[in-house]
């Protein structure tokens, strides 16, 4: 869901005006961009849902914030949007774009991140996207529920736009299907048993079986929680309960898992970190391998490990593997799926990969890192590593990155200072959305 700067202080006067304009290309996040010349200015804006050569109609609702009023001149890249809940919904963005163009765009984005923020002026070394399924592929989803008080209506959905209102979604066009018989069924039960007062949100897994946890605000009558059980037996799904301190399972047995590329078991917790996509993830994670290359002698660093996604298939293939994580919980299960899968050779560790520890754990000198931050990137990292005297450096570095913008940021401190870039790749991860997924490989040449 895009993220609107909303300015403090402003005057009334300054927003909430409608304007007319045409748009001329599409920004990183898949807006509209219209500039229009007002009182002698030059005023870019960023409106949603509206392509290039299209003319809008909209409300400016802040700084450089827009509301859709009304659309001409349709793009020949229009399509009709398949899901009928996508006009309100915050969840999908790019769904009146079809897949083709979603692809376009996303590569033409991390191009000109790349020229802009880490300099690079040639054609990028583009290979093949990962894709998979367009439609029905999140494994994992949290749904907002809203209910005023007991016995009034309620609402169970995704944010609405640029909005903290709860869109009522019965079905998901881009969740598993069995994730949407399991919303089916749990509005039904919603229906009978007066629980949304008492839920802040619901997260839907499949791993490999379904499993619903709840986030819980108000404790839970005996009944109810009898009533969850018999919902867990009757559907043949595991429910956990997070009251915010203690993650509890109400169904014997329950467990979350996927399985590497090896067929090694990566057990998590509700509320870990997973990629929500799971064959884009067996393909991102083969090819990383793929890309790092690691030799039975190898020592491998690989940081922002979390659960071991990459961590295990690396240990099957080299020497050892260090693995940081800065969440010590996610550190304690990572250790504990590579000791399940007989791997010795994996050192798990906690800390801050922001701080100066990480400048003293490069100075061991591995020869392949891998590196899968989050947003806000890994700059620390690079810069260090940058640094380093020759002899210590990495002969390689594969970057898995969710964040274009950061990841051209660091990819300068890489570039202007020994390497190459010999791969990239799009990861459409999160196909119908303007999120982007891309992995680079960079090679030691100086």
């Amino acid at each position: 869901m895009a993220q609107f700067f909303k300015p403090k202080g402003r005057k009334k006067s300054s927003s909430n005006y409608v304007l007319t304009g045409t748009a001329d290309a599409l920004d990183h996040q898949g807006r509209g961009v219209v500039r229009i010349s007002k009182q002698g200015k030059n005023r870019v804006y960023f409106v949603p849902q509206v392509l290039p050569g299209e003319t809008a109609q909209f409300k400016v609702t802040g700084q450089q914030n827009t509301e859709l009023l009304a659309r001409q001149n349709a793009s020949e890249e229009r399509r009709q949007a398949p899901c009928p809940y996508y006009e309100d919904c915050g969840g999908c963005d790019l769904q009146h774009i079809n897949e083709t163009h979603q692809r376009r765009h996303k590569q033409q984005v991390v191009t000109e991140l790349f020229a802009k923020m880490a300099g690079v002026r040639d054609e990028l070394p583009w290979h093949d996207t990962l894709i998979a399924d367009d439609w029905q592929y999140r494994r994992k989803a949290r749904l907002a529920i809203y209910q005023r008080a007991t016995k009034q209506p309620w609402r169970l959905g995704f944010r609405a736009r640029a909005s903290k209102q709860v869109v009522d979604i019965p079905q998901c066009a881009v969740l598993d299907s069995e994730l949407n018989g399991l919303i089916s069924d749990f509005r039904k039960m919603l229906d009978n048993v007066q629980l949304g007062p008492k839920i802040g949100h619901v997260e839907l897994i499949k791993a490999p079986s379904t499993q619903l946890c709840l986030r819980i605000t108000q404790p839970l009558s005996s009944v109810q929680t009898q009533q969850l059980e018999e919902f867990s037996t009757t559907n043949e799904c595991a429910v956990w309960l997070d009251d915010g301190q203690q993650l509890k399972a109400l169904s014997k047995n329950a467990v979350c898992f996927d399985e590497t590329i090896d067929g090694d078991r990566l057990v998590f917790m509700p509320g870990d970190f997973i990629q929500v996509n799971a064959r884009v993830n067996q393909q991102m994670v083969r090819q990383a391998v793929n890309w790092l290359a690691p030799q039975a002698e190898d020592e491998i660093l690989d940081l922002f490990a979390g659960i071991g996604n990459f961590t295990l298939p690396l240990a099957r293939r080299a020497k050892s593997v260090t693995a940081v994580e800065g969440v010590s919980a996610m550190t304690t299960q990572l250790a504990a799926n590579a000791a399940a899968a007989n791997l010795s050779n994996v050192h798990a560790q906690t800390f801050d990969l922001s701080t100066e520890q990480v400048s003293r754990l490069l100075e061991k000198g591995y020869q392949r890192i891998l590196l899968d931050p989050a947003r806000a990137g890994a700059e620390t990292v690079c810069q260090r590593i940058a640094q380093l005297e020759s002899d210590k450096q990495p002969e390689q570095i594969v970057y898995v990155s969710c964040s274009p913008n950061t990841l051209a940021r660091d990819s300068r401190w890489l570039l202007d200072n020994g390497y190459e870039m010999t791969h990239i790749s799009l990861v459409d991860m999160f196909v119908q959305t303007h999120h982007i997924e891309t992995m680079v490989s960079f090679k030691k040449v100086v």
